[in-house]
């Protein structure tokens, strides 16, 4: 399995609106009780697949990323990618610095942003665009806004400066670069010119991982992806809400997922 940053970033982005419970139901449900007790989908399922470190009613900023990369990659190759488990801030930082894939500046697509206050690193998320003078991040445990969030209630998209005094750092999991495919590939190079995604050209017919991604970022945005949900096969009804994600977009709709509706679908 190849383990590209956008299989992350697409797992991510489907979370966004994602509300905290105030007990422990309803779980699955991206709105239903909503409450202030930190109990998610995310640390019920690390625990039950892990274990210790995860709990619930805990601050899960960490929890919802390592979540993200178990959901993408499996549990071996996540652990891996991370260098470790932990639900605590400073010890998921740590991993990196360890690994030595800690970085305090060029911040790249797929990496896992750690912000810090007087005391500790105290937050994190995940990084889905860079451009030449703001970084976007997905993250859980806070909310809308332009300021670091560290408890808040929601999985939410965020916006910061790339100087940002309270970003940390940046750890960056050794993804896989290139497909073992031979399907024609458009690179992707974000306004910054600084980072470059390569990923495969879709349509109707395809399958694997990266169908998987694309159909995630879809559903994401609101479309209509069929009752077979993420299946991994592009077919009709995933051919349908491409054409209306291009529609949406101004771009060509033939239904053909290339480096122009790739860039659209990631906000490169």
């Amino acid at each position: 399995m190849a383990n590209y940053a956008t299989n992350v970033i697409s797992i991510a982005s489907a979370e966004v609106g994602y509300l905290e419970k105030k007990s422990n139901k309803d779980l699955d449900s991206k709105t239903a009780n909503a409450g202030k007790n930190n109990y998610t989908k995310y640390s019920r399922d690390l625990v039950n697949q892990i274990g210790s470190p995860y709990a619930q009613g805990v601050y899960w900023c960490d929890i919802f990323v390592d979540w993200c990369f178990v959901k993408a990659f499996g549990k071996t190759e996540a652990k891996k990618l991370l260098g470790g488990w932990s639900a605590y801030t400073p010890t998921s930082a740590n991993y990196f610095k360890n690994m030595k894939q800690w970085h305090t500046s060029s911040p790249k697509i797929g990496d896992i942003v750690f912000f810090k206050n007087s005391e500790r690193i105290y937050h994190t998320g995940i990084v889905y665009n860079v451009d030449t003078s703001y970084i976007y991040t997905i993250e859980g445990n806070t909310s809308s806004g332009s300021t670091v969030v560290a408890n808040g209630g929601c999985v939410a998209k965020k916006k910061y400066s790339i100087n940002n005094s309270k970003i940390a750092g940046y750890g960056r999991p050794k993804y896989d670069v290139k497909s073992t495919t031979t399907t024609t590939k458009p690179t992707i190079t974000n306004t910054g010119g600084k980072v470059k995604v390569e990923l495969t050209v879709l349509k109707k017919g395809s399958k694997g991982k990266e169908v998987g991604a694309l159909q995630a970022l879809l559903k994401g945005y609101g479309y209509n992806i069929g009752k077979s949900g993420v299946d991994q096969s592009f077919g009709a009804d995933t051919e349908k809400a491409v054409k209306a994600f291009q529609k949406a977009k101004k771009l060509t709709q033939d239904a053909v997922v290339g480096a122009n509706t790739w860039k659209a679908l990631l906000g490169v």
